[in-house]
């Protein structure tokens, strides 16, 4: 009977790699995702906003929670509701919180 102890640290090895791999890239990790659509919803006083949904062209809303200090393009974050008049989308970048809510990040006119 050969000794296969060689294989079986092998395996032990990819295994470790493999798992690390996937764990480092789920999602809550702080990485910025994208979306682009139209605004649809904006709560908030006038001249703030506390959250706004989006909806992508395939239908999917999108709640998100502006971060501090988010601005859109420079100027105030509650221009988002002439976009909701307008109709124009807006693309968002957003970090996945560890509760799973969506910070927007950055927002702006799409291109």
């Amino acid at each position: 009977m050969r000794d296969h102890r060689w294989l079986r640290v092998l395996i032990a090895v990819v295994t470790l790699v493999t798992v690390l791999g996937v764990a480092g890239c789920s999602s809550g990790d702080g990485s910025d995702d994208s979306v682009t659509g139209v605004v649809t919803q904006v709560t908030g006083d006038l001249g703030s906003v506390e959250s706004f949904v989006i909806t992508d062209s395939a239908g999917k809303s999108y709640q998100f929670t502006p971060a501090d200090g988010l601005t859109f393009h420079g100027g105030p974050i509650d221009h988002l509701r002439e976009h909701i008049v307008s109709g124009e989308p807006v693309a968002v970048s957003y970090e996945e919180a560890d509760d799973g809510s969506l910070i927007a990040v950055v927002v702006g006119d799409a291109d």
